[in-house]
């Protein structure tokens, strides 16, 4: 009998010592997993400390094709300002950024990041003023505002006008196929009479519907339509959510270099 007590007494104690142990197992792993809890947490309410490393890891290039994908969505997220000069003094206006211009490798205007195109691609009309102030400053000036994210971009370069007349095969197919992208609305200011930015005068003359012919087929692009593009030299990033970040990237003989700078 003493020993049946025995053998019940050691069989409760390792049973609750079982029921101890698993208790502090089970606590041990809530721990545990609060702990990796409280670390995702984290990250979620600062985003800025993963943003941080991350942006200096990334070229404007890639930085900005991120920023447009965030905002794809948002009416108007696709205008940018282009600042120009007219005897030492700006002269901005807002353009549609139409995309980024590919061009073959063995052309003088290649170059990437990133293996990404550069190129930014917009148009004009020949007979605005902004031509004219390109002729004497080729140097102009894009800023482009993300109000979705507080990013902004300033993009300075080259200003580059592709006409009718160039002898560049790919720009000139490059232009055609603008041309051809662009909403019929768009085509049609560009095929009327009036002189865009002089004194006001009611266009009287006849301007096909959509940029079509009566066969329906799209009109060859007139003289002042221009491929506008912008080849970058320099770009500064600013983000100004959560904790502020400013890099400049900056293209010399050798390629792109970026520094992390105060906002």
């Amino acid at each position: 009998a003493n020993s049946s007590r025995s053998y019940l007494s050691t069989t409760n104690h390792q049973r609750t010592m079982r029921s101890r142990l698993g208790v502090f197992f089970c606590i041990a792993t809530s721990t545990t997993r609060s702990s990796f809890g409280f670390v995702r947490n984290h990250s979620k309410t600062s985003p800025s400390i993963l943003n941080m490393s991350s942006e200096e890891d990334q070229s404007w290039r890639s930085l900005l094709d991120v920023s447009i994908a965030k905002s794809r969505k948002i009416r108007g997220s696709n205008y940018v300002q282009v600042s120009t000069v007219e005897d030492g003094e700006p002269r901005c206006r807002t353009v549609v950024f139409r995309g980024f211009q590919q061009t073959p490798a063995d052309h003088t205007l290649f170059h990437e990041v990133d293996e990404k195109p550069c190129l930014f691609k917009m148009c004009t009309d020949k007979r605005s003023k902004k031509v004219a102030q390109n002729a004497k400053q080729a140097v102009a000036e894009i800023v482009w505002w993300f109000p979705k994210t507080s990013e902004q971009y300033r993009v300075r370069g080259n200003l580059i006008l592709v006409g009718g007349d160039n002898e560049d095969r790919a720009l000139e197919i490059a232009r055609k196929e603008l041309w051809g992208n662009i909403a019929d609305p768009s085509r049609e200011s560009f095929l009327g009479q009036v002189v865009p930015g002089e004194a006001y005068e009611k266009d009287t003359s006849i301007v096909p519907i959509g940029g079509r012919d009566d066969d329906g087929k799209m009109v060859p692009p007139p003289d002042n339509f221009l491929l506008m593009l912008l080849d970058p030299t320099d770009v500064d990033y600013l983000r100004l959510t959560g904790d502020q970040y400013r890099q400049i990237d900056a293209r010399g003989s050798s390629g792109w270099t970026r520094q992390r700078v105060n906002p």
